[in-house]
């Protein structure tokens, strides 16, 4: 039998002042066994971050441990003082948080934020320090580990920053590493590579991992048994092959239904043919070229530049979705902007309908708004935090005088809201009061209230839980097929692309290396970049073969 390096039993959090208690977590029990992986599946606000703060004894003074027990090695963490648990967290127990740019300390260098963790547990000299942070950074592959040791937070990529995260995790040769959604924010290949790392981590120093996540194929690639939590509640707890096999809870099912996929748009019946001929075009995008100089010197004289859109060509029909795909950085979103003529662009030729947007004066050009319409990837800094939903949406109306009277811009305004799925109380409230997914509706809602031909949707479900994700798809698929809308959907998401694209260019470095059919381009992909990127996607087989 294996030795349980974590045991909690019923353990029981609440979140209010006073009288005033909710549970936020219920009665949940679960073991980690020596060198497993043991997942927390679940939506956002299912409890799973606050169940690894509660391991851990970190969380805001309205947060109360109610009931239950933390056993480490057989040891009731919720009874020992304060100062034994700061020799805990560390050295018996890593975290890596979900938002690395957040957790790391700007002002401090990869090596002194590692060595800070080094002296919490250990007496090591200034020089120990410095050649263990070195050997820490080359082990969770940081390139020229012994140059970069002196750098910054804000001089590393994403992927590079989280694993700068786990290298101070790792400081103290932790038992168990708590890994709280480690891959959200990152693109698939990053995200790849930081599971393979944590993989080959956790072989060579037998340490158990505590792995927090919303993403099935995440849970899928990680887990020996996983737990799936709704409302503070673990509702089912099976090993992997189990609970991908034989799903048993309804709210499981219902997490695994709502993942995108070309088998679930096939059995949905949801591969049309676009019509993509010249009188159905909406956006042809010819030799698009944005380029920023590089400027250095006293005198910051210009000594190259950086092509961030480099000869881009394109076209999109009514009613067809084409994705833009690639990673971060590879100018998806530079090249929708461009578009939009939302920055200038160095050359190159936008024709929207037989209009050439370049060469139209900022009047011209603000009438046509009302044609082509963009969804944020963000929907809270989006929206101005001032505003009620009400103006928020008819903001873009009055800009291009359209709706009539006040009356009737209220009862479309309303009309719109039912149509992406809320209620007309909700249009005298202000953004903060919704949910993510319930903001993306909202954005949606204002894009579709100047009644667009074009939407660029930028990443705009990146950040959702995958049942909402699956409602936000469905909307717009819907939303099509009534309006014949055509969409520019920039993701790096693959599984998104398989549901609901008809068309896809693949961008790497400025450059669209291949594009085509959806079909053609995922199931028989010719560039390299194409296959690895493919690679990296987790996948899942389940019962149903949905994936």
């Amino acid at each position: 039998m294996s030795e349980n390096i974590l045991e909690v039993k019923n353990l029981t959090v609440s979140a209010g002042t006073g009288t005033k208690m909710t549970n936020i977590v219920n009665n949940i029990s679960f073991n980690i066994e020596r060198g497993e992986t043991f997942v927390l599946l679940g939506e956002s606000g299912s409890g799973k971050s606050i169940t690894a703060l509660s391991i851990l004894r970190l969380f805001p003074a309205a947060i109360k441990i109610s009931d239950g027990s933390v056993a480490l090695h057989k040891s009731n963490l919720f009874q020992l003082p304060e100062n034994k648990m700061r020799k805990i967290r560390g050295a018996k127990i890593g975290m890596i948080f979900q938002e690395p740019q957040t957790s790391l300390n700007p002002v401090l260098t990869a090596g002194q934020q590692i060595s800070e963790t080094l002296r919490q547990h250990d007496i090591l000299s200034k020089k120990q320090c410095i050649n263990r942070s070195i050997e820490l950074l080359d082990a969770v592959g940081i390139p020229d580990a012994e140059r970069r040791i002196n750098e910054y937070p804000h001089q590393f990529s994403g992927g590079m920053k989280q694993r700068i995260m786990i290298a101070i995790a790792l400081a103290g040769k932790p038992d168990l590493l708590i890994a709280d959604e480690p891959t959200t924010a990152l693109d698939v290949t990053i995200q790849a590579q930081v599971l393979n790392l944590l993989k080959k981590l956790q072989s060579e120093r037998g340490m158990s991992i505590l792995f927090i996540t919303h993403d099935i194929g995440v849970a899928s690639q990680m887990a020996d048994r996983i737990a799936v939590m709704q409302n503070g509640s673990i509702v089912e707890l099976k090993s992997k092959k189990e609970l991908f096999s034989n799903p048993e809870n309804q709210y499981t099912q219902k997490l695994f239904d709502a993942i995108p996929s070309w088998e679930k748009r096939t059995e949905e019946n949801e591969i049309e043919k676009i019509d993509r001929t010249e009188h159905t075009s909406l956006l042809k995008v010819k030799d698009l070229k944005v380029y920023y100089p590089i400027k250095k010197g006293l005198f910051k004289r210009t000594i190259g530049h950086v092509r961030a859109v480099d000869s881009v060509t394109i076209n999109l029909h009514a009613g067809e979705t084409v994705a833009i795909v690639g990673e971060s950085g590879s100018g998806k979103t530079t090249m929708g902007k461009g578009i939009l003529q939302l920055l200038d662009i160095t050359s190159g030729d936008i024709t929207y309908q037989k209009t050439d947007l370049k060469r139209l004066d900022a009047q011209s050009l603000r009438k046509l708004r009302s044609d082509i319409q963009i969804v944020f990837q963000d929907p809270y800094s989006s929206m101005n935090p001032r505003m009620m939903i009400n103006d928020i949406i008819q903001e873009g109306m009055l800009a291009q005088g359209i709706g009539g009277s006040k009356k009737e811009r209220d009862e479309y305004t309303v009309n719109l809201l039912e149509q992406v799925g809320l209620l007309a109380e909700h249009l005298y409230r202000y953004p903060h009061e919704f949910s993510g997914g319930q903001r993306q509706r909202i954005c949606i809602a204002r894009a579709l209230a100047v009644k667009p031909k074009l939407i660029i949707c930028d990443e705009p479900t990146s950040a959702l839980d995958v049942s909402v994700q699956a409602q936000i798809l469905s909307l717009l698929k819907e939303l099509q097929k009534k309006y014949q809308i055509g969409y520019l959907f920039i993701t790096h998401n693959i599984s998104v692309v398989e549901y609901i694209a008809h068309y896809v260019a693949v961008m790497y470095e400025g450059k669209i290396v291949e594009q085509g059919g959806v079909e053609k381009i995922l199931k028989n992909p010719k560039n390299t970049y194409t296959k690895n990127l493919l690679s990296a996607v987790p996948r899942i087989e389940l019962k149903t073969n949905l994936l």
